[in-house]
């Protein structure tokens, strides 16, 4: 009689265990899917996707690693490379490598509009880009004026 009784309480001890565990495990799934952003499902469409990269590019100075690449970007913003290329070219008909130099500009057009004193060799280095020269050329071409003609226009407009 002992022994049903000892096994009863054991197979107790075993269904309680199981219910606490998985208790457990729904609560970390819930908690986990409170804290994933709400931007990262599947559902989400491209343009406030794209908006959500911007947004985390700018704020996290994403763009300022030299070497960075689609994956690497992507690892940080925690989707897919493929999401992320996709996004990317439907939002901007751009690479994801186009994308980077765009911010890094947008960047390098603050810095010069709120820090005129900086030197460009200073705000290449801050933007990401690789070298000054780099810096100057890809300025230009996108802005169609040097940094330091861009620099010297918006001084004189304030």
């Amino acid at each position: 009689m002992i022994y049903i009784f000892l096994s009863i309480l054991i197979l107790i001890a075993i269904a309680f265990g199981a219910s606490f565990y998985m208790y457990i495990q729904d609560k970390r799934h819930a908690r986990s899917a409170q804290t994933k952003s709400p931007r990262m499902d599947k559902e989400v469409p491209s343009y406030q996707l794209s908006s959500w990269i911007d947004d985390e590019v700018a704020a996290r100075k994403l763009y300022k690693n030299t070497s960075v690449t689609a994956a690497d970007l992507a690892n940080e913003l925690g989707i897919s490379e493929r999401r992320l290329k996709h996004t990317i070219k439907n939002a901007y008909n751009k690479t994801v490598a186009e994308y980077l130099i765009d911010r890094r500009i947008q960047a390098a057009c603050r810095l010069l509009r709120e820090q005129p004193e900086m030197a460009l060799d200073e705000i290449s280095s801050e933007t990401g880009f690789a070298s000054q020269n780099t810096f100057y050329m890809a300025f230009k071409d996108t802005m169609g004026q040097t940094p330091e003609q861009y620099r010297n226009m918006t001084n004189r407009q304030i």
